[in-house]
């Protein structure tokens, strides 16, 4: 359709709105939903729904097995429903006969201080890649209830196991893995460094044995950012 992303979030949005008030589906929507009802390509759907959860408004589920789409089930939120009946009530564009557009937040909801363009670039790229299931583990590094590395290598040998066995799958497409402790203290760079390996996770991983004040600020930003969480 050779539209702008925002042309193509504007149209996509309004969809979820036509199709949230007119079904009973309480789940959400899937890809091939979208696509039959804007004509739209993956790539574009991909792109715009990048934007408007960026900005709060949808909410998306990933997993496994969702090429093309980079999300699995996709959710207009009440901050997007209210958009889109802002839209409604603006006069003034549709009086001129212009296609009203949704606005983009100057920072996507709940950015976390300090992040920057390139932060979410990082992110989008990230959260794009079909082909890698990106692991994070955040623990305390000297406790009293377990072996640091032997309970590391246990996981990660866990989810390599999980790797193999799909992969060996026919009709799947090939993923690698990856899978990083995440980085120990708290300085304003390097916060950032952490909560963006987290957001841009496939699954996040936290051991609370020790209560440690550290791993439960990584727990939360997780939950925050809906990330599945172990």
């Amino acid at each position: 359709m050779n539209n702008s992303i925002l042309q193509n979030s504007t149209t996509i949005l309004n969809s979820l709105y036509q199709l949230s008030a007119s079904s009973d589906e309480t789940i959400g929507f899937n890809g091939n939903h979208i696509q039959n009802s804007t004509n739209l390509s993956p790539q574009e759907i991909n792109d715009a729904i990048s934007i408007l959860e960026e900005n709060g408004y949808v909410e998306t589920q990933s997993f496994i097995g969702t090429t093309p789409y980079n999300f699995g089930i996709l959710t207009i939120t009440p901050r997007g429903k209210f958009e889109i009946e802002r839209l409604k009530d603006d006069s003034t564009a549709f009086n001129n006969k212009k296609q009203s557009m949704i606005h983009d937040s100057i920072n996507p909801v709940g950015s976390p201080y300090g992040f920057t363009d390139e932060d979410w670039e990082f992110v989008s790229e990230n959260k794009s890649n079909l082909t890698k299931l990106f692991i994070v583990f955040g623990y305390q590094f000297k406790s009293n209830y377990y072996d640091t590395e032997k309970l590391k290598q246990n996981l990660e040998n866990m989810f390599k196991k999980v790797i193999e066995n799909y992969n060996s799958k026919e009709n799947t497409i090939k993923i690698n893995m990856e899978f990083i402790s995440l980085s120990a203290g708290y300085g304003e760079h390097l916060f950032n460094k952490i909560a963006r390996d987290i957001i841009s996770s496939d699954i996040a991983i936290f051991d609370t044995s020790d209560l440690n004040p550290n791993v439960m600020i990584e727990l939360g930003v997780a939950l925050t950012w809906g990330i599945r969480v172990l």
